[in-house]
């Protein structure tokens, strides 16, 4: 899968480790700025809040369509007809309403897994 490491400019890569720490060449030149110790924490607890934000939005996606966010958005948003297929195989295979790519009335959702010997997949 792809880190968001991957797509930061130079600057930040240079300042930051893939997880969103911050470098201790960057932290030692904010304290030297004037900025208060609690201010570089909070920019660095900001930027590792959206390192772990990513991380899971890329694990979600992998779990539900079988592709990273990353490769889904490099390649454009998933066609209709591709997330129904997703559908009729998660309930074939008996997954979970809450984990369908498509929300779904369970009363609707219930009558399928019923049927889901009929589904064509």
């Amino acid at each position: 899968m792809a880190r968001l490491y991957d797509s930061w400019s130079f600057l930040d890569q240079r300042n930051y480790n893939p997880d969103g720490s911050m470098k201790p060449h960057k932290r030692q030149r904010l304290l030297n700025d004037g900025l208060a110790l609690s201010e570089i924490n909070q920019v660095e607890n900001q930027k590792m809040l959206e390192v772990k934000k990513y991380d899971e939005r890329e694990q979600l996606y992998m779990e539900r369509y079988g592709i990273p966010y990353s490769e889904w958005k490099k390649q454009g948003q998933i066609s209709q007809a591709e997330l129904e297929e997703r559908q009729r195989k998660a309930i074939r295979n008996g997954e979970e309403i809450s984990t369908l790519p498509i929300a779904i009335d369970p009363d609707e959702y219930y009558d399928l897994i019923g049927n889901a010997d009929y589904l064509d997949c």
